[in-house]
């Protein structure tokens, strides 16, 4: 339990985790995370990041702060080169001796990859890679892909759950599975994992998975302009391989099934249009207004409905 006090004098009080780190105001918050056994699984996460071949536990000699980034480079663009980065302060080394020595004496060691990697120009960069990122347990990485498209470029954060190998797209997502355990149908598991494709040092071969990133999607490029669906057309919207719709008017090879269904369709709806024109003519279902009709009693010439009191009416029926 901790208590802080605030500016103004007023007490707080907290109850923090030993195991999580997590704080909590109140006692009940308290108990309901002890039941969700959410310990349990922060010792666990920590007990799989502890195993060798975990990218966590090779980088563990890496400073809170730094990165790991990720770029392609070589003569045909087939390699693939390991960075060290603090954000921060914007230094990028080559190797562990090289951060180490930043962080002792304040040196920087220049990347000398023999030209084989450019480090001037974001356009290389294949991902970049963070252990332990915060709210989450011990042994979790975050990883961004970089992905060319024909707008630019695009990142696409990656949270690998340690325990289950679990890949979740954001950071709301992978809390949610820490609160409930249940896994959707948007998390997965990869089939080369991020602790087997970056566990190289300085320099390896590039991975096939990584040498897709380099390449433009067709998918992001100009849509080319069609025609919208008249409305009340019979025809029917064909799928095509990217999932996407399209009614095409002008299409001659559509299949004889897919005519005599539209026909049918349309014979149907004529024959509704049909009854409910003649629904309408039909002298047996007019609607007829709700209630009596209103007396009217014509006295000389003169109309009652007009007539504001009784006095008036008296007068002229008498």
């Amino acid at each position: 339990m901790e208590v802080k006090r605030g500016e103004d004098g007023t007490r707080y009080q907290y109850f923090v985790s030993p195991v999580s780190g997590c704080k909590f105001r109140m006692k009940a918050e308290v108990l309901n995370y002890l039941f969700s056994e959410m310990d349990e699984y922060w010792i666990q996460s920590k007990e799989s990041a502890a195993r060798g071949n975990m990218l966590p536990k090779k980088h563990e000699w890496l400073p809170k702060g730094w990165l790991v980034e990720i770029r392609a480079g070589g003569e045909k663009m087939d390699k693939m080169f390991k960075f060290y980065v603090h954000p921060a302060m914007g230094v990028r080394v080559l190797s562990k001796e090289d951060v180490l020595l930043y962080v002792k004496e304040m040196k920087i060691t220049e990347c000398d990859t023999d030209g084989q990697c450019d480090t001037n120009s974001r356009d290389n960069i294949l991902a970049e890679v963070e252990f332990n990122p915060s709210d989450l347990p011990e042994g979790w990485v975050k990883e961004i892909v970089y992905r060319k498209t024909k707008k630019g470029t695009r990142k696409d954060p990656y949270y690998t759950d340690p325990v289950s190998r679990y890949v979740f797209r954001t950071r709301r997502a992978a809390l949610r599975f820490l609160d409930t355990g249940k896994v959707t149908n948007r998390q997965f598991i990869q089939k080369t994992s991020v602790h087997d494709v970056y566990s190289f040092e300085k320099y390896a071969d590039l991975h096939e998975s990584l040498s897709r990133r380099l390449t433009k999607k067709g998918k992001d490029a100009k849509k080319p302009k069609s025609s919208p669906k008249p409305r009340g057309s019979a025809l029917w919207g064909k799928n095509k391989c990217n999932g996407q719709t399209s009614y095409d008017t002008e299409d001659t090879e559509t299949d004889s099934s897919t005519h005599s269904v539209s026909d049918e369709h349309e014979n149907v709806r004529n024959k509704s249009m049909k009854t409910k024109r003649g629904q309408l003519s039909s002298p047996e279902i007019i609607k007829r207004p709700r209630g009596r009709p209103p007396k009217v009693v014509k006295a000389n010439g003169w109309n009652i409905q007009k007539a504001r009191t009784k006095r008036e009416i008296k007068q002229h029926s008498g």
